[in-house]
Parts: C-alpha cells; structure tokens; sequence
C-alpha cells in the first residue's frame, strides 16, 4: 500500500515563528484599544480579535515544536490564520465605507499575497512511499479459557484468565499494525473469535471447561499455513494440559516458533480459583418459639480479598436475616452468625402419620436456607446455598420447686425435672434456719432464697411447694403466690409434714390459691400403704393419660403391680370448684374418702394439691421403664398440665427432622447424613427404623439406599455416604416405628459435583510449556514478558522483509513564482486602492 507524508524543509526556528505571530497579535489588540479610546465600536472587535490571536500563539508555542511535520503544518495554518484575522481587522475598520465587493477584492488580494508568503517561509513537500507489495503475516494467539483458568493466586489480582485478556489487550495496537492476528481461545475445543474484546468477554468457567487440550488447540492454529504465511504462535495458558493429545508432538509439527506465556503460580497452596463457598451451616435441630436463634454458616473465601459478599437467611423463601462480610486476604474462612426469631407460623407442616386430628397441627418445622448471593466472578456457584430444617417448640416449662428438707422425693424429682428437655428449674432445699441450697438456673438467673419481687416470681410458669413450713414465706410473699396463679400460673403443693393444714397454710393466701382446704396445723397424717384409685374424672385428665392402667380404677379394680405410696396428709375437703382425680381407696374421712390428687382452674391459672410424697418408690422399682414409667409419666403429665401444655403439643407430635453435614460435595466425598426422630407423644425415640434415600434428578432408577443407625443421644441416628456419581439429588429421610407405620419423613437438597481434571491440580505447569516452546525453537517466558515477545516478533517480520523502495519527493513551493505572485498581488492591491482614491 502507498504511502504519503507531509514534510517542511522552511523555518525551523520555533521563537522566531512565535514572535512572528506574536507581534501579529498585539498590533490588533493595540490597534483595538486604539479604536477603543475614540469610541469605537469596532474597538471591542479588533480587542477580541487579537487576545484569541495571542492565547492561541502562546499554547502553539509550547505545544507544537517545528521538528515534526505536525507541528510545522500547525504553525503555517495558525500564522496564516493571525495575519488574515489581522487584515480583515484592519480593512473592516479603514475601509468600512467601501461596498462589500470591492472590500471582497482587497481582502482576496491580501490574503493570496500573504499565502504566498507563508509557502515561501516553510517550504512543503509531499513524500511518496511507493507499496513494497509485501503483505501482514498471520499471528495465532492462543488464550487458554479453561476452568483452571479461574484461579487466583495472589490478592487483589484477577483470576489468570483476565490476565492473559488484560495482557494481550495492552498489546493489541501493536500486535494488529504488525501482523493479521487470529485470535482464538481453547479448553476442550479451540474456537476462533473476531478480537481481544470479544475474548474478554468470556470466562473460564460453564460448558465445555472442563479439560485442557493445548495438543488441539496449536493443531487447530497453524492448520492449512505454511511457514511463509505465519510469523509464529502466541499461547498464553497454565500449562495444565490434561486431553488426550500429546501436547509436545503437535508442537514439533508447526511450521513456525511457538511462543509459550505461563500465567499462574508454581506454588499449588498459593493457587485457588476465585470463589465463596459455605462450607457448613448449622442450627439447633429444636428453636423456641419466639425465642432469638443463632444460625452461623462458614464460609471459605479464595480470591475474594475486599470483596463484600452478603450472607441471607430466608424462612420459607422470605428473607429474615442477613449480614455483609469482607475477607482481608486471599485465602481466608470465617464463620458468621445470624439472628432468627421463629414467630407463629402462618402453617403448620405435618409429617405425621396421615392428617393431624381434628383441632390439633402437626409438627412445626421450618424451612431455612442460607444463601450466599452469587458473584459472576465466582468459579462455581452451586456451592453458595444450605437448607435447614428446625423444629419450633413452645417456651419451655419454667418451675421453681422449693423443699423444706432433704428428703428422698426431692432427690428424684429434682433429677427427672433436670432430665426432661422442656422443663427449666430452679430447685431450693433447706439446709439450715432460713437457708437453702440452690440447685438449677434459667436463662442464667439463678435464686440464692425464696423469690421476692416481681422480677423474680415473673421467671416462672410453675411453683412446686414441698415440705416447707408456712413460717419461711412472709405474708407477701404468700399473697404475691397467690396472685402469681390469678394472673395464668401454676401452684403445686406436695404432701408432707410441713405442708397443707401441718405446714400451717390454712387460712393463708395460698389455701385461697389450692384446689382443697389444708386445715389446722393438727391434721393428721395418713400412714397406710396404698395404689391410688382414680376417680372418673381421673382416668379422663390427660394427667393420667395410658398410665391409668398402673392404678386402681374408679371401680375399684385393681391396677398393674406398682409400688405402694407410703402414706399421705389429711386434708377435710376439696373445694366447689375443683376436681378430684384420685383417693385414698381404703381410708375415709367425714367428707368421703381421702383426697391424694385434686385440681382447680383460679383465675386464669391452674392450681393443684398432691398429698402423697414417695412416689420416688414408683421411679426406684420400675426404673428399667425408663420414660415410659409411670414415675415420669405422671410427673411430666401433671406439670404440663399445669403450665397449661398438653402432652403433644410443644411438638405437635411424631416428627422427622433430616440434616446433612453439607450441601455440596465433591463426587466421592463422604457425606454424614443424620436424623432426629419424635414418636407419637414428640418424644425422642431410640426405637425407629431410619432409612435415607438419595435420588438424582431426573434419574428414579439410580436411587442409592443407606439406612441409619441410632446414635448414643436419644432419638438421634446417622449414617455416612459417599455418592459416587455427580448431579443434583434429593435426600429423603423416613422413620418408622416398630409396627411399621411412618412416622414422618423429610428431604433436603444435595449437589455433588462431578470429578473434574481442572481441579485436580492447580500449580502451572511449566514442563509441558517449556517442551512446547522448545519442540519448534520458540520461548517459554511468564506472561509480564509479553511486550519482549511482541517485539521479538516484530524483529522478526523485520529481517524477513525485503527493502522498501526510496521515498520520492514532490515540492509545493517553488521560489520564483511564488515571489512573483506575491508581488503581482501587492500591486494589483496598490493599483486598486489608486484607482478607488483610498490612502
């Protein structure tokens, strides 16, 4: 292709030129002042004219030197410019009289001398390169787009794919003047694209991503090109060939030197690809309703050094929690924690065996999901999200159970409250006068005495009285009891010999409070041994709910073989409103017989009078039993009855709760699956047959079956697996009890990802680059040396050429005419101006 350029062989002194039209300048800024003092209106013209004149003189000056032909051709335009806006000035303002024709001639004249002048002062010329017929050689670059091209390997730096992007784009000027660039990237396929632009666009990462073939990729470059046509291959890549192909031998097949750029870490701990994973989440399998819950998810930060990422907690796809994190390096784990506060739940979720019944829901499970919002820079995002199932409960129980000595049934009561998970106590014992032993705290409170203000009543659902003297309770202290279960409490009074009418509570605030009159402090004291006998009303209470069977029945029928009561305290009557639930079956007073367990609503709390106090003969014999005795059956009914919760209802029954150590693994990995499993009065069970099953999408037929076993906590059972096949699975978890009917199931969401050869190895390579850059005597340099190899290709292409003809040079001025033109016009200017009469 012919080439042309401007040239100047004239003037080459800057500072004269400068002045030139410097002096140009301040004779019209002079003469607008001039014009300017005599009220002329042409003044503020000629000032304008000349100050932009001056600015543009004075930027020329230092911008423009006359060493190129750019600068020199600049001077010309804005010298010719400063002497026509000088003359149009100055013959606007003497001759303004002349008719606008005749100014047009003088103008022209002028203008065309002046011209004349300038050609004379710079002397241009044209230069012709004629075309040497020589044409671009082609350039492949190949960038490497595979998976292993997202890692990162130092902070604050992109991953090595947008490196070799960034690089070439630096280069791409250079490499496009020189050479017919090809530009292609390559992971499993090698594809060719229009330019660097369209390259960055693109990531190492989706379809096609996961293998390496540099073999294909040169293959796929220098196909159909001999040496003659190619000025050689420029390959950016990690090194990581992992096809088939053998990388050195498609080397040693190109016809031209291969350029190898390294880009990465040597180092494999130093090298990660870029991505946020959560690692775990974790959450208590059981949250009280309307109680603040701790979720905490960890997650593990590579590349991602002052990059905020935001952490969601959503319940049921509403989000309800969330929190901003910021990694300070490269390679760093951090565990977050998030704040939930279960409210009532605009449904309740039943996994029970068919439908709740009528009036009553099923067990309360919520479904949580954390989910770290994804990043387009994130190598994979499969791995931002975890499901967690939590089973809402009600508020657990809260009883403060006082005792006046230390006797076996405080011993045993004590115990099982402590061992029942909805119960929270507070246990006090008398030691010595006015003195008692605290045993027991709730939500971290803990009571040194008796409680006194309302603070301190306000931390309890239920008061257990044992055998305690009227005398260690103040006046205030009974009638802040007493309107303690007024206000929706519960009040319970055990049999003693310092309780009901002996303990002196008759006539008390706290007789008011109790289903029964207590008595004078001469009430005797019951020592026969007995079952109790339920009463109608008794076998009907959900106190006695399937443990009636262990007592004598309101006919009189005998029970089970259990442990005979010790005896009891006496008490005259029951009052109108209560309920008597069980009797003494062999011993009367006037009223009727002996009252062992009666019950009343008081206000808008409950209140009941137990008068026996050795049912911890029932726990010692029938201790084999475990929580079915009718030792913690009875107990456990009777408290929940008081605190006003039914036996299943904190619950809502049998319930199956699933949980996966993780959420997304990698295809053999193991994998701890673990179940919590309630029976049908939601109390954990150790007797279940667990099953998990674990289903790939789409893929019914591959369906891998684990069964669960039971672990040392109760109702806890678990089981490992190591999925051996990529893709996304469904984990369904089912129970079952001992005759075989369901107790309930449910399945969480599982991602194992496929075996990859990307991630197997992260360090570059620099053997198979070396072995490629030698197969075909080219280099193997890290890619900062990118700029050398560009102009060692250049060079290159250079020393191929052959040279380029001579320039021919064309002048545009020529001496004599120019001088005679100029004079001709200054005289025809003179004649005119004779001819017109004008000085």
């Amino acid at each position: 292709m012919m080439g042309f350029s401007l040239q100047f062989r004239g003037v080459e002194n800057v500072a004269l030129v400068a002045v030139l039209g410097g002096a140009i300048a301040a004779a019209v800024l002079a003469y607008g002042v001039w014009q300017l003092v005599h009220r002329r209106r042409a003044g503020i013209a000629a000032i304008l004219a000349g100050a932009t004149a001056g600015a543009f003189v004075a930027a020329a000056a230092v911008g423009a030197p006359l060493d190129s032909p750019a600068g020199r051709t600049l001077w010309l335009m804005l010298l010719g410019a400063v002497i026509i806006l000088a003359v149009g000035v100055f013959y606007s303002a003497i001759y303004a009289y002349l008719g606008r024709r005749r100014m047009a001639v003088l103008l022209l004249l002028r203008f065309g001398a002046i011209m004349a002048l300038l050609l004379l002062l710079f002397k241009p010329a044209v230069s012709v390169q004629p075309a040497s017929g020589e044409s671009k050689p082609l350039l492949p670059v190949l960038v490497d787009r595979s998976a292993s091209m997202a890692a990162t390997d130092q902070a604050n730096l992109p991953d090595r794919y947008r490196q070799a992007v960034e690089a070439l784009a630096s280069q791409a000027r250079r490499l496009e003047e020189n050479f017919s660039v090809a530009w292609f990237h390559f992971a499993t396929e090698c594809q060719e694209v229009e330019d660097v632009e369209e390259l960055s666009g693109l990531s190492p990462s989706g379809e096609g991503s996961d293998v390496t073939d540099i073999s294909a990729a040169v293959g796929r470059a220098v196909a159909d090109y001999s040496a003659g046509e190619l000025a050689g291959v420029i390959l950016i890549s990690d090194g990581l060939h992992n096809a088939s192909g053998d990388a050195r031998a498609a080397a040693a097949e190109s016809p031209v030197p291969i350029y190898a750029l390294g880009v990465g870490s040597r180092d494999e701990k130093a090298a990660g690809r870029r991505n946020v994973r959560l690692l775990t989440a974790s959450a208590p399998t059981e949250a009280i309703k309307n109680n603040v819950t701790t979720i905490s998810a960890t997650l593990k930060l590579t590349g991602w050094a002052n990059i905020p990422s935001r952490i969601v907690l959503t319940e049921d796809g509403k989000e309800v929690a969330d929190k901003q994190v910021l990694a300070e390096s490269n390679a760093e784990t951090m565990t977050v924690k998030l704040k939930w506060t279960p409210a009532h739940a605009l449904r309740s979720v039943s996994q029970s065996r068919g439908e709740p019944a009528a009036g009553k829901t099923g067990p309360d499970i919520r479904k949580l999901k954390i989910t770290v919002e994804p990043n387009p820079a994130e190598a994979v995002a499969d791995d931002n999200a975890a499901e967690l199932h939590v089973l809402i409960t009600s508020p657990r129980i809260r009883i403060l159970y006082v005792e006046g000595t230390m006797r076996p049934e405080y011993k045993y009561l004590r115990r099982m409250l402590a061992g029942d998970p909805n119960v929270k106590s507070i246990c006090l014992v008398r030691f010595a006068q006015n003195r008692f032993l605290s045993q027991g705290g709730i939500d971290g409170v803990r009571l040194a005495g008796l409680p006194t203000t309302d603070e301190e009543f306000a931390l309890f659902d239920v008061i257990i009285l044992g055998d305690l003297d009227r005398t260690f309770l103040s006046r205030n202290q009974m009638e802040r009891i007493r309107q303690f279960v007024n206000d929706g409490k519960a009040l319970l009074m055990l049999g003693g010999r310092n309780s009901f009418g002996p303990g002196g509570y008759g006539g008390t605030p706290i007789e008011t409070a109790l289903p029964v009159f207590c008595g004078g402090r001469g009430q005797p004291q019951e020592t026969t041994k007995f079952v109790p006998q339920l009463t109608a009303a008794g076998s009907a209470s959900p106190i006695f709910a399937d443990i009636g069977e262990y007592f004598h029945s309101p006919t009189g029928r005998a029970g089970k073989a259990v442990p005979k009561l010790l005896g009891c305290v006496t008490v005259p009557r029951a009052k109108p409103a209560a309920n008597v639930l069980a009797i003494h079956p062999a011993r009367r007073n006037a009223n009727g017989p002996l009252i062992v367990l009666a019950v009343q609503q008081f206000g808008a709390g409950r209140s009941a009078a137990f008068t026996a106090d050795t049912t911890w003969q029932w726990y010692l014999r029938l201790r084999p039993m475990g929580a079915d005795s009718p030792y913690h059956r009875f107990w456990g009914q009777l408290i929940r009855y008081l605190a006003g919760v039914d036996k299943a209802s904190r619950t809502g029954g049998p319930s199956v709760l699933a949980r996966l150590d993780k959420a997304y693994l990698r295809q053999g990995e193991e994998l701890k699956i673990t179940a919590q499993v309630r029976d049908e009065e939601a109390q954990p069970t150790g007797s279940a047959s667990v099953t998990a099953v674990l289903r790939i999408e789409g893929k019914q037929a591959d369906a891998l079956q684990v069964a669960l076993s039971p672990a040392a906590e109760a109702g806890i059972y678990s089981a490992s697996v190591r999925p051996a096949v990529g893709g996304k699975y469904t984990v369904t978890i089912t129970a079952g009890d001992k005759s075989g009917e369901t107790l309930g199931s449910d399945e969480l969401p599982l991602i194992v990802a496929a075996h990859s050869k990307e991630t197997d190895r992260l360090a570059r390579n620099d053997a198979v680059l070396q072995a490629i850059a030698k197969a075909r005597d080219g280099r193997y340099v890290e890619l900062a040396a990118l700029p050398d190899v560009v102009d060692e290709l250049i060079r290159r292409r250079a020393a191929s050429m052959p040279p380029a003809p001579p320039a021919k040079q064309y002048s545009l001025h020529n001496f004599t005419l120019l001088f005679l033109a100029f004079v001709a016009l200054l005289t025809t200017e003179w004649i005119l101006r004779r001819n017109w009469q004008l000085q």
